[in-house]
C-alpha cells in the first residue's frame, strides 16, 4: 500500500489527514491573534507583519499579530497570513485557523480585505 505524503519540516502529514486542513472561516469578533507565517521569521515577513500591525491599529483592532515560521505556526492562531507560495503548507499546519493567501509584499488586497472584514465585523473566510 502506497502512502502519498507531504512533508512538513521533518514531520509528513499522510494523504488521509489532509481533509483536516485550516478552517474555512471564522467570525470578525472571534479573532484574537493573527499570524504571518513565514519561510525562516526575517526579512519580507517583518515587514509585512509592521504593516498588518499599523493597518490594525489605524482601524482601531484588537489583535494580537506575530509572525512564525511556516512549520512553528502556534495552534492557537485564529488567522494565519501567508505568501501564495507557502500558504498550502499553513493550510496543513495551521488546522484551527483561517488561512488568508497574499501574493504582494506590500499593499496586497487581500491583507487589506481582511482589516476591513476585522473592522466591519464581516466572517473571515479562507482564500
Amino acid at each position: 500500500m502506497k502512502i502519498d505524503n507531504i512533508c512538513l519540516g521533518r514531520f509528513y502529514l499522510p494523504k488521509f489527514l489532509r481533509s483536516k486542513m485550516s478552517k474555512s472561516s471564522i467570525s470578525a469578533s472571534e479573532v484574537k491573534k493573527i499570524i504571518l507565517a513565514c519561510e525562516a521569521g526575517m526579512g519580507s515577513s517583518v515587514m509585512v507583519k509592521n504593516s498588518l500591525i499599523k493597518k490594525a491599529k489605524k482601524a482601531g483592532l484588537d489583535v494580537s499579530i506575530d509572525h512564525s515560521p511556516v512549520n512553528l505556526i502556534p495552534q492557537d492562531a485564529d488567522v494565519v497570513v501567508a505568501h501564495a507560495g507557502l500558504a498550502g503548507r499553513a493550510r496543513e499546519v495551521a488546522v484551527n485557523s483561517v488561512v488568508i493567501s497574499f501574493n504582494m509584499f506590500m499593499n496586497d488586497p487581500a491583507i487589506s480585505k481582511l482589516i476591513t472584514d476585522l473592522s466591519e465585523g464581516n466572517e473571515i473566510k479562507s482564500s
